[in-house]
């Protein structure tokens, strides 16, 4: 909440780099949400069953969702389907949060200000934020290709990561490791 309150515009919740659970981003989540900041869960690696990984974050309400090591288009598309309604992408409809827990009526309600479940899929898809994190040269390499994916809206470039892969481990300032993120 405070985050919030200073003027942050959103929460990068990290599962990855922290010992936060999916219940402790969950908390996070709502006191951005009760400030109406936006949160983007930076998922863990070793994302083999990546819909149901991703799923407990985007239930709670998160709005984003970054993945770490991407390293392909593939991979892009698979967060793209864990994060996605179809047509765009794989994720599975119930009722949750961000949909009223599955109450919403056929059509919307303008006296409750509920949007129909249809025009809640709409909004989700059209306002979900998907992120990858590029930490290795193999990321670097695919660049072209992670870019080509339409449904991506941010790509961060890890320093530390990234440095690491290059045996050059902390120094993100490294003229090498500056060039590689040019």
């Amino acid at each position: 909440e405070m985050l919030a309150l200073l003027g942050y515009d959103f929460l990068w919740a990290d599962a990855e780099h922290s010992s936060a659970t999916p219940d402790h981003i969950a908390n996070m989540i709502l006191a951005a949400e009760r400030r109406g900041m936006p949160t983007i869960v930076r998922i863990g690696y070793g994302y083999q069953n990546i819909i149901g990984h991703v799923q407990k974050y985007l239930v709670a309400g998160a709005q984003g969702i970054l993945l770490p090591q991407c390293e392909s288009r593939e991979d892009v598309e698979r967060i793209v389907d864990a994060v996605k309604f179809p047509p765009l992408g794989q994720r599975g409809l119930a009722g949750e949060r961000w949909n009223a827990w599955g109450l919403a009526s056929t059509s919307d309600d303008s006296s409750t200000n509920q949007l129909s479940l249809s025009n809640c899929v709409e909004e989700a898809n059209r306002n979900s934020i998907i992120g990858v994190l590029i930490e290795n040269q193999k990321g670097i390499d695919a660049l072209d290709e992670i870019m080509s994916v339409p449904e991506l809206d941010m790509i961060f470039i890890a320093p530390t990561d990234l440095s690491a892969n290059m045996g050059l481990h902390g120094q993100i300032r490294h003229p090498e490791v500056l060039k590689k993120i040019e």
